[in-house]
């Protein structure tokens, strides 16, 4: 049982793709009293990844082939919620998030949000309190405010890999007809505003002093193109001219 409520199961899945320099140290920040199970999936890693994980106490999957971002974290997902999970913590393996943040959101697991979103914009100033890269802060900022305007979903952050699956998203929302790539975490805050569900936000730390994977300028250059795509054919869908995809059940 975790101590953040006695009512819900609480599963961490840990999302890993050539992550093995930063392994050791995220299972030691792990508080394993915030969790009752922990997973970790490995996306088909070229490095030490797997090998490394299989050292600590946590229920290891590896991909056969290399899934992608999005693909990763369907299988991860639905692994969690048909072993029983009533919430799932998705973390990054490159140990970027604080994991132990999840404390913060105990108020909304307690109330049955479907998506809890951690943002490094609440409260505080992650460039200069993080370190934060100067035009990742700036690009995430303006996007983040503007995406938050034309969808009016008060959120700080969209584009944050830090988010709490809840059943009731589990059980609504087709994330499976989302992207296998980067998009996926877009696309899933859509779906959970189209389908009418509750979400929330919760301040979270995170570090860029050590070891870290994202994608590079140039492939967030064209995530953000698609983000605007997606973001077109959210509106197509609510007003019923043309529903894509991921909004069909």
């Amino acid at each position: 049982m975790n101590k953040i409520t006695s009512k819900k199961k609480i599963y961490a899945i840990v999302i890993c793709y050539n992550s093995a320099p930063a392994i050791e140290d995220l299972y030691n920040k792990i508080d394993k009293d915030l969790f009752d199970k922990i997973y970790f999936f490995d996306d088909n890693s070229t490095d030490d990844s797997y090998e490394i994980a299989k050292k600590f106490d946590w229920e290891i999957i590896k991909n056969e082939k290399n899934l992608g971002h999005g693909g990763n974290l369907k299988k991860a997902i639905e692994t969690a919620f048909i072993d029983g999970a009533d919430y799932a913590l998705e973390i990054h393996a490159d140990n970027q998030y604080d994991p132990n943040s999840i404390i913060n959101a105990k108020n909304f697991l307690e109330n049955d949000y479907a998506l809890v979103i951690g943002s490094r914009f609440v409260n505080k100033n992650p460039f200069l309190k993080d370190g934060m890269p100067f035009l990742r802060f700036i690009s995430n900022k303006l996007m983040s405010g503007m995406t938050s305007k034309l969808l009016s979903i008060n959120l700080s952050e969209f584009h944050t890999g830090y988010k709490i699956f809840g059943k009731k998203f589990y059980e609504t929302v087709p994330f499976k007809k989302c992207s296998n790539n980067y998009l996926f975490s877009f696309q899933i805050i859509l779906q959970t505003k189209y389908f009418n569900l509750k979400y929330g936000e919760i301040s979270i730390s995170s570090s860029y002093s050590g070891f870290r994977t994202s994608c590079g300028y140039f492939d967030g250059l064209i995530y953000l193109a698609n983000n605007f795509t997606e973001i077109f054919f959210y509106f197509l869908a609510k007003i019923g001219i043309f529903k894509s995809t991921i909004y069909k059940k």
